[in-house]
């Protein structure tokens, strides 16, 4: 798994390709933790480039978002597709967050 961030504004587009199982979700969540102590609330996971994604991959959708909401931030999902969409829309995670097609979509709700 790669993930690539950029600044925005009022957020942080987080690029994440490849495949997010147990061994590499933890990544995530420590990037995301990096952004939310710099300070942001919103962060936008563009997942056009996601492959696969496990439950340990799912649970850290849930926790950074849990965080970011506490502190009234949010955590945006963008370009999910395929198998990734399939876990999401499966054990119905995806009604849980908000869902984007594109981060530029996801950046002008702003």
């Amino acid at each position: 798994m790669n993930i690539q961030a950029r600044e925005q504004a009022n957020a942080v587009v987080l690029t994440i390709t490849g495949r997010m199982d147990a061994e590499k979700a933890p990544q995530f969540e420590r990037a995301c933790d990096l952004w939310i102590r710099s300070g942001y609330k919103h962060l936008i996971a563009e997942l056009t480039g996601l492959e696969y994604v496990s439950s340990m991959g799912l649970r850290s959708f849930l926790a950074v978002a849990q965080r970011l909401q506490s502190a009234s931030g949010s955590l945006i999902l963008c370009g999910l597709k395929g198998l990734p969409r399939q876990v999401f829309e499966m054990t119905r995670l995806i009604d849980l967050f908000t869902v984007f097609d594109s981060a530029d979509q996801a950046l002008a709700s702003f």
